[in-house]
């Protein structure tokens, strides 16, 4: 028989395995600069409700600006929902649907630096997103985003092992 001291413990380990989503750090190892394929990169991702995405750039150089569409399309950061300008900003993914983030620094977002997140809520099936452009450098992968789900899937294995473990001791 489990005692209750025993069940805390394991739910405090399982937990935030299970409640927390992934976190994606945008454009990978090279983070959030002009005349990367942000294209490519959220294409090769699967975004959930509950994930993070986080932007890392020198503050001196750039930002993000949250977008509408229509500004994202025409690189237009003049009405932007939100501007952020730390260096290191988080966004959680809370609702499914289009997310649209682009650099508000002149001709900074015309040299791509700009990303459309389409976040996949339950039940739901993924709209058409844009056909990835070529991206000639082999940096450029989602290896960090297979990390990522790398280390959640041993997390939460872990978590299943040492609950059977307290389960059978």
């Amino acid at each position: 028989m489990v005692s209750p001291k025993h069940v805390m413990l394991m739910f405090t380990i399982i937990a935030p395995s299970v409640c927390f989503g992934a976190v994606y750090r945008v454009g990978d190892a090279s983070g959030w600069h002009p005349m990367f394929n942000y294209i490519k990169w959220a294409s090769s991702n699967k975004f959930h409700v509950g994930d993070t995405i986080r932007f890392e750039y020198n503050a001196i150089y750039h930002n993000v600006k949250e977008v509408t569409e229509p500004n994202y399309r025409a690189c237009n950061g003049t009405k932007a929902i939100a501007t952020y300008f730390s260096g290191n900003d988080s966004f959680t993914l809370d609702h499914p649907g289009h997310r649209y983030f682009l650099c508000g620094f002149p001709y900074h977002c015309r040299y791509g630096q700009k990303v459309e997140i389409y976040v996949v809520g339950e039940g739901s099936s993924p709209s058409p997103s844009p056909s990835p452009v070529a991206d000639k450098n082999p940096a450029n992968s989602a290896s960090s985003s297979q990390y990522i789900f790398s280390v959640q899937f041993v997390t939460k294995y872990l978590a299943m092992v040492i609950l059977v473990l307290f389960y059978l001791f």
